[in-house]
């Protein structure tokens, strides 16, 4: 697959096969996200996978608990209220693994090195006819202690990009992209 297709063929994945990629092949992702630039080359990235269902469900579980707190802060999140309380519904989308990249130095240069890592992963991902997606909101419980504590992560390290993987259950259409916005700068005539 060219990378073009594979840009452009990506999509966020919410409906999975009850078919787990094994972990060679998530190894092998893992060793594809490595490759993407980071700031003077430092690497700062770390990789959490998860792939027991029990410990997927049960951070779900938590995740929703904390933002349910959240959404009477937050009135953009309001319209998510029912979905998140529902017990049927988990973040994960009953995806078979779970990778959290996380930085792990405290600079903001690493969180941008971390999202780089996560899209190369998820063109890679696509590029072996696996699917995948960001999960915004299991971001903030990842962040507290408690979150670091049931997966194992440092103290010092900084969860970044929650990214489910595993085989599509079926087609993912694609959604409508709008048109850049591009403004060309000139040269200041003063």
């Amino acid at each position: 697959m060219d990378i073009l297709e594979a840009i452009h063929g990506r999509r966020a994945v919410r409906d999975y096969a009850d078919k787990p990629p094994s972990e060679s092949v998530i190894h092998s992702l893992i060793g594809e996200a490595v490759w993407a630039p980071s700031g003077i080359n430092l690497q700062p990235w770390c990789f959490f996978v998860v792939d027991d269902p029990a410990t997927l469900a049960a951070c779900s579980a938590e995740a929703k608990a904390l933002i349910l707190k959240q959404t009477q802060l937050h009135p953009k999140l309001a319209d998510m209220r029912e979905r998140l309380a529902s017990p049927q519904f988990n973040i994960f989308y009953n995806a078979p693994v779970l990778i959290v990249i996380c930085s792990t130095t405290p600079d903001e240069m690493a969180l941008k090195d971390c999202c780089l890592a996560a899209q190369t992963l998820m063109l890679a991902a696509h590029a072996q006819g696996l699917g995948t997606c960001w999960i915004g909101f299991s971001e903030a419980w990842l962040n507290t202690p408690a979150g670091k504590a049931r997966l194992g992560i440092p103290v010092e390290f900084r969860p970044v990009a929650p990214i489910i993987i595993g085989y599509p259950s079926g087609p993912t259409q694609a959604t409508e992209r709008r048109k850049p916005d591009i403004r060309h700068v000139t040269a200041d005539k003063s």
